[in-house]
C-alpha cells in the first residue's frame, strides 16, 4: 500500500520522511514557578527541520494530591522559556478503610492531543507543582529529507503491517517499571522511519477479579516507564458468555526500536494484541 498524502505533509510537493521522535522523561521535583525558573526538565527536543507534537501523555506513578503539571516551550538555546500549558492534577481516591478485597485505583493520567508544530531544536520542558512523580511521554514526528530528492514527485510512503502479540499472567503490582513485563510490540527500525500503533486489544483468557493491566514504554526493551493503566472488572465467562475484552484505539507514533510492554496486577492470563503499521520510504 502506498500513500503519497498524509495529514502531516507541509506542502503540495512534499519530499519529507516522517520520522518518529518519541521521548520518555520523569519529573518529580516540586516547583510552583510559572516563569520557567526552578526545577524544569526537558522532555522533548525537536529535530533540525522541526517536529509535530501529536500528543503528550502525563502519567502519575504514585498517588497524587491536587496540583499542577506545567509545560513550557524553550527556544533552541534555552535563552527564552515561555509557559505553554497548565494541566490540573486530581487527587487519587483514597479508601477510608481497607475493605476485602481491596479496591483497585489507577493513578492519574491524561493525554493532551494536538498538532503543535515546533521549530528545529526547540524544546518542551515540564515541571510539577507537588513533589510527586510523573512520566511525560511525548509523541513526536520529525520532518527529515532524503539526501537525494526523487526525480519525480513525490516521496511515496509505503505502509507495512507491524503486529505484536503476547500473553501476560505473572502478577506485578509495580508502577516503576520493575517486575515481570512482557514485550508485546517493537517499532520497526532500519528502513522504517516510525511505527504507528493503531489499537491494543486486551482479551482475558479466564475469569477475572478486579485488577489492572498496565502498559509500559521503553526505548531499549529493558528500561520501562508506565504509560497507561486499564482497570479490569470482575468477570465470569461461560459457554455462553465471552471472556472480558477491551480495545484501546491509540494512533500512536513510535520511534524505531522503541517497545511496548504489558503487565497484570493479578496472576490472571490476558492475551495482548497490538495492531500497528511501519512507515517506509522507498526513495530515501
Amino acid at each position: 500500500m502506498c500513500d503519497s498524502s498524509n495529514n502531516l505533509k507541509i506542502g503540495p510537493n512534499d519530499y519529507s520522511n516522517l520520522t518518529g521522535n518519541t521521548s520518555v522523561t520523569t519529573i518529580s521535583d516540586a516547583n510552583p514557578n510559572l516563569d520557567g525558573s526552578g526545577s524544569v526538565t526537558t522532555v522533548f527536543t525537536a529535530g533540525g527541520k522541526g517536529s509535530v507534537i501529536k500528543s503528550i501523555i502525563i502519567k502519575a506513578t504514585q498517588a497524587s494530591l491536587q496540583g499542577m503539571v506545567r509545560l513550557f516551550i524553550a527556544n533552541a538555546d534555552s535563552s527564552v522559556i515561555s509557559l505553554y500549558k497548565e494541566v490540573p492534577v486530581a487527587t487519587t481516591p483514597q479508601a477510608g478503610c481497607t475493605p476485602v478485597p481491596a479496591p483497585q485505583y489507577v493513578m492519574f493520567e491524561t493525554a493532551l492531543e494536538g498538532g503543535l508544530k515546533l521549530a528545529g531544536d526547540y524544546q518542551i520542558l515540564a515541571s510539577t507543582q507537588n513533589a510527586e512523580t510523573f512520566n511525560i511521554i511525548v509523541e513526536g514526528i520529525d520532518w527529515n529529507y532524503p539526501t537525494s530528492l526523487p526525480d519525480t514527485c513525490c516521496n511515496f510512503m509505503q505502509v507495512n503491517a507491524n503486529t505484536g502479540v503476547g500473553t501476560v499472567s505473572v502478577a506485578n503490582p509495580n508502577l516503576d517499571g520493575s517486575g515481570t513485563i512482557v514485550t508485546v510490540f517493537t517499532a520497526s527500525g532500519g528502513s522504517s522511519k516510525a511505527s504507528v500503533i493503531n489499537a491494543v486489544t486486551i482479551k482475558a483468557m479466564q475469569n477475572t477479579h478486579e485488577g489492572i493491566i498496565r502498559l509500559f514504554i521503553s526505548p531499549d526493551g529493558s528500561t520501562w516507564s508506565l504509560m497507561q493503566e486499564v482497570l479490569i472488572p470482575e468477570t465470569t465467562p461461560s459457554a455462553y458468555t465471552p471472556s472480558y475484552k477491551q480495545v484501546l484505539n491509540m494512533d500512536f507514533y513510535l520511534a524505531g526500536g522503541f517497545t511496548i510492554g504489558a503487565a497484570t496486577q493479578n496472576a490472571e492470563s490476558f492475551a495482548i494484541t497490538v495492531e500497528g503499521q511501519a512507515l517506509v520510504y522507498p526513495r530515501s
